[in-house]
């Protein structure tokens, strides 16, 4: 029994020193060309500078969009700062297209794939590598890209902010993601406008259209450090039951962030 007790302590001591041997990714951000051969796996270049890669394994061809000529085709799309904690960090975003005969082409529901890479500032005006998730979601329609950006949630929170607009059956809609950057995952999201006018063509007692805005309560603090917010909603909605009537949909509702879930939920009146 001391001999399996001693066994599993020098294991772990032995775990505990190879991880801390290891050496973090050093990055130079300006270095699109690299950084992109880095995360990709490759050194193929079409002359627009995005790098031409295959998967290098099934789970990372599954959601693989190739373009005609074999390959997938990605570039960096958009480069994000902030400071949480102190420590300068940037959120990387790399857009992977679909191309037929050298043009943009993609079916009306598929979106661009999203990769996402962070890094922590390191000496040297260089950047430390701490996650990437490969085509973890996508964006947008037929094969164009929606909005990228960041939306601070508390004092040292950052969610990466994705937004995108949908037509389908004569209805616009504009939808907002937002993913925990510690973990990759989905916080909340919302319609932020949706109306039917496509779908009428005139104006009639149908008709409806709202707007929905998130306020955040950052003067009240809270335990898990993550603000509340308001989503305040103005306009109309359709009429429910056998009502065809549009109805008012003026509301002020408020969430808060649940630690068992790490996401926000509605906070009853």
């Amino acid at each position: 029994m001391k001999k399996s007790i001693l066994f599993a302590g020098l294991l772990c001591c032995s775990l505990w020193v190879s991880a801390q041997s290891v050496n973090p990714q050093i990055v130079d951000l300006q270095d699109k060309t690299g950084l992109l051969s880095l995360l990709f796996d490759s050194k193929l270049f079409d002359p627009s500078g995005e790098v031409l890669w295959r998967p290098l394994n099934f789970s990372d061809a599954l959601n693989a969009n190739y373009s005609d000529d074999g390959y997938l085709h990605t570039h960096l799309d958009t480069l994000l700062y902030f400071t949480t904690y102190g420590i300068s960090q940037v959120v990387a975003v790399f857009s992977t297209l679909h191309y037929e005969k050298g043009e943009l082409s993609d079916c009306h529901a598929c979106g661009v794939q999203i990769s996402v890479a962070i890094f922590d500032e390191a000496p040297g005006g260089k950047w430390s590598l701490g996650r990437f998730s490969k085509h973890f979601t996508t964006l947008g329609s037929g094969g164009e890209n929606g909005e990228i950006g960041l939306t601070q949630f508390g004092a040292n929170q950052w969610c990466l902010t994705l937004s995108m607009a949908w037509i389908g059956q004569g209805v616009f809609s504009e939808y907002t993601s937002f993913y925990n950057l510690d973990n990759m995952e989905k916080v909340f999201n919302y319609a932020g406008h949706e109306d039917n006018s496509g779908a009428l063509g005139a104006e009639t007692e149908e008709s409806y259209s709202f707007d929905k805005s998130i306020h955040f309560i950052t003067h009240e603090e809270t335990e898990s450090g993550w603000w509340d917010f308001e989503i305040v909603t103005r306009g109309t909605k359709p009429g429910s039951g056998d009502n065809e009537k549009s109805v008012p949909a003026n509301s002020v509702e408020r969430y808060h962030f649940n630690w068992e879930t790490d996401t926000y939920m509605r906070v009853c009146p």
